[in-house]
């Protein structure tokens, strides 16, 4: 379950000197300044705006902005512009930037890795294909030659790209014992091509 909502943050206190509109008396008014902010499981997300909260101290009335005579309002407006938003209510949004920036930086490395290992295919290597039915498997390389690779297949497959590791991890027993082959143009061709999408090299 997520929990998320909004919360207020008192950023300012100022005494004004104007008069209270409840009991006449002068320089007793307090202006509050909040800033209210999203929540994503109490982690501040981004802010949402400001508002302000008046209160006399000697009759302790208090006023919400939309109840505030026009004197107040304005002191509350003077007070807003040069209250600033704390950088804290801006984590969530920053660790939102960070993981993308992360995950391009992860697909990118992985990207140029793969790039490599496919025009030099190696004995061992774990090929993760994509089939024309839009489910995946794992061919294995088996061995070398030339300009020719062997290629075992696994004898299972995963309609989604999660199931991959649980594939991985059935081990050696889970590919056929025949082989078919392809040559090295082929598995760049199927690369490119968007056939095979990962390569594990040990």
């Amino acid at each position: 379950m997520i929990i998320y909502g909004s919360r207020s943050k008192q950023l300012l206190k100022e005494s004004l000197i104007e008069k209270c509109p409840g009991c006449g008396t002068q320089n007793s008014i307090d202006m509050y300044v909040f800033q209210k902010y999203a929540h994503i499981f109490w982690l501040p997300f981004f802010p949402m705006g400001k508002t302000g909260v008046s209160q006399c101290d000697h009759c302790q009335q208090v006023l919400k902005l939309k109840q505030m005579p026009p004197d107040l309002k304005t002191a509350y407006e003077n007070l807003k512009s040069t209250t600033k938003t704390p950088l804290w209510m801006f984590i969530g949004l920053a660790l939102i930037a960070a993981l993308i920036t992360t995950g391009l930086v992860y697909d990118k490395n992985k990207s140029e890795k793969n790039t490599r290992l496919i025009v030099a295919p190696q004995t061992g290597d774990v090929l993760v294909v994509k089939t024309e039915a839009n489910q995946y498997t794992l061919y294995k390389i088996d061995h070398v030659e030339d300009n020719t690779v062997s290629v075992m297949v696994n004898d299972y497959v995963t309609d989604k790209s999660s199931g991959i590791d649980n594939l991985k991890r059935k081990g050696a027993n889970a590919y056929s014992d025949e082989t078919f082959e392809l040559t090295k143009a082929e598995l760049k061709q199927m690369f490119d091509e968007g056939e095979i999408i990962d390569i594990d090299r040990k």
